[in-house]
């Protein structure tokens, strides 16, 4: 019922198809600034009949039009967002994805716009299709990085379960997981996020 209504709602320019991949749901989430080195990321051990994926970052575009592009601190958004239910729980895992050393304010910002974006989206599945989301699912943040300031610091993908660190921002905890190094061939099982 989610899925569809989220199908629904979001256009589909901007949705991501959900890949079948040897019996698990795949996402792909991708980069097209030209200067970018992280291109793409590839997260798998979804349920396909279960998530919905779509990009939020796309050029020429902005989370709302009718808000002042000029406006300190909005107007900001990540990469990707994607709907799942693991273990029959239901997450919002808001995605970004960049080519160099991260910058904590500003990926702060774009996760925190995104989540706004959401609760917006939750609002119109309450309001319109009769789903209560936001009240039984859990947003998780997950930061994708080619950073190469320490080439010892590449987050472990297989039989380890990575957690999230505290990042503070305006007095708010944000809980992030930080994936380092990851390669255009590799992908991470998103059972491998310890998301508690």
């Amino acid at each position: 019922m989610l899925i569809n209504a989220l199908k629904t709602i979001i256009h589909p320019d901007v949705a991501i198809i959900v890949q079948n991949h040897n019996g698990q749901g795949t996402v792909i989430l991708e980069e097209t600034a030209r200067d970018a080195k992280l291109k793409k990321v590839t997260l798998r051990g979804f349920d396909a009949h279960q998530t919905f994926a779509f990009k939020l970052n796309v050029e020429g575009k902005r989370i709302s039009e009718y808000l002042n592009p000029a406006a300190e601190k909005i107007n900001k958004s990540c990469d990707g967002v994607i709907f799942t239910a693991i273990k029959n729980e239901w997450y919002v895992l808001i995605c970004e994805l960049k080519s160099k050393k991260p910058n904590e304010a500003e990926y702060v910002l774009q996760f925190r716009n995104t989540h706004v974006f959401i609760k917006f989206i939750g609002a119109i599945l309450e309001e319109f299709y009769g789903i209560n989301f936001m009240e039984n699912c859990s947003v998780r943040y997950i930061l994708f990085d080619k950073q190469q300031s320490n080439r010892y610091n590449k987050t472990t993908l297989k039989n380890h379960k990575i957690e999230p660190e505290p990042i503070v921002s305006d007095n708010k905890t944000f809980w992030v997981y930080k994936v380092h190094h990851l390669d255009a061939y590799e992908f991470i099982n998103i059972r491998h996020l310890k998301l508690y």
